[in-house]
């Protein structure tokens, strides 16, 4: 009798100790499984930088707002919803860094989407490279930061060199077309990697470049400068400044009566602050952008470019660019990426992103080895009669662009 109730004992106490191993090891795999895919978000907020920044929050916000609605993104058997930790970087690049290395650390944040510009951008990339942890770096495309054999850093615009291709391709489409062209930027990572690329493509395509000058980021003054232009003989100018100094330059260019048959900018033509400080003198200046709601491109979330021009437009009103644009991009990269890779495991998703090759409502994206997206293209713009319209290339215009400039 003793053996058998020791035996029965036994066995009831082997299949508790199962049982109750069996439910640690179930809750430990419950904690383990996240409930939420945690991505953090270091955007100037305040600052010199604080308009792009903001900008590039609601496109971070209208991309959450979208999949969430549809119950979170795709991950292996079942949906995660996205929560997205921002912080303001104030528009410095060290604090960028800083709290890059706070998301990571303290926020626990699996993966990252980038700050407005190259400089911060450049600067976080470090900190995430470190971490292992993957940056959509939505609005930088300095070629320095992609050298650096980083491989955790993927671009949505496409290398900065090529943004003002679209606009001398239409120069050179001109007949006659001009042959003299002036470069100005500010001193600065985005900017500068801008103005080498038009040089070189500008002199690819047979434009002689008669003065480039680099200012003083944030410049009040450039007078001596215009007056340089002016004595140059240039018949066109592009600059790669900001909102404020592509103001400034139109001002000052009018200001001293100086004649040109075109005037591009990188920032500024595509902003309603641009038209609204300017008036007329807007009229007939030309902008390049990476994206515009007129393109013909479409995907499963957004639908067309301009469905999501429209659901923009019912969040956040007027104001749509291309850099709000490219951080919702940015989110739906990321978003394809861990629903190809069936994981949030950094070194699938890395995988599934560098095997990517598709379009969405921005387009074409394909990226080359170093994280930089070889697809995308610019288009030209012209402000005609105060409304915005596409002009090259000539399948992506709703209207002939107005040259030389009256």
């Amino acid at each position: 009798m003793k053996n058998r109730f020791f035996k029965a004992t036994g066995l009831l106490l082997v299949i508790v100790l199962v049982a109750v191993t069996t439910f640690v090891v179930s809750c430990k795999k419950k904690e383990a499984e996240p409930e939420v895919i945690k991505i953090g978000a270091s955007v100037s907020l305040s600052g010199n930088l604080a308009r792009f920044g903001n900008m590039v929050k609601s496109g971070y916000e209208l991309w959450a707002e979208q999949v969430n609605a549809q119950g979170g993104i795709q991950v292996g058997d079942k949906k995660l919803p996205v929560e997205i930790i921002y912080y303001d970087d104030q528009s410095d690049n060290q604090t960028s860094a800083k709290l890059t290395e706070k998301l990571i650390t303290e926020d626990k944040v699996q993966f990252l989407l980038g700050p407005f510009g190259s400089g911060p951008t450049f600067a976080t990339t470090a900190i995430a490279e470190k971490y292992n942890i993957i940056t959509m770096a939505t609005l930088a495309n300095a070629t320095n930061i992609y050298d650096r054999g980083f491989q955790n850093v993927f671009s949505v615009l496409a290398p900065a060199t090529r943004i003002f291709a679209s606009f001398i391709d239409m120069l050179a489409a001109q007949s006659p077309k001009p042959t003299k062209v002036a470069i100005i930027y500010p001193n600065d990572n985005f900017p500068g990697a801008v103005a080498k690329g038009a040089e070189a493509y500008a002199k690819e395509k047979g434009f002689n470049v008669v003065y480039i000058e680099e200012y003083t980021k944030g410049v009040k003054d450039l007078s001596s400068t215009i007056l340089k232009i002016k004595n140059s003989g240039a018949e066109v100018l592009m600059g790669s400044g900001y909102l404020e100094e592509a103001i400034l330059t139109v001002r000052q260019l009018n200001e001293q009566k100086v004649s040109l048959k075109a005037i591009g900018f990188t920032t500024g033509p595509e902003l309603k602050d641009f038209t609204d400080n300017l008036g007329s003198d807007a009229n007939n200046i030309c902008g390049v952008s990476w994206w515009m709601p007129q393109m013909n491109y479409s995907d499963e979330l957004f639908g067309s470019a301009s469905d999501y021009a429209d659901l923009y437009a019912q969040k956040f009103g007027e104001g749509l660019s291309y850099q709000a644009a490219a951080a919702s991009q940015g989110g739906l990269l990321l978003q394809i990426a861990i629903q190809n890779a069936g994981s949030l495991d950094t070194d699938k998703v890395r995988e599934a992103l560098r095997s990517y090759s598709g379009s969405t409502f921005w387009g074409p994206t394909k990226w080359d080895a170093s994280g930089q997206n070889t697809a995308g293209a610019t288009v030209t713009f012209q402000i005609q009669n105060g409304v915005i319209k596409t002009v090259f290339p000539p399948e992506a215009g709703q209207a002939k662009p107005i040259y030389p400039m009256p």
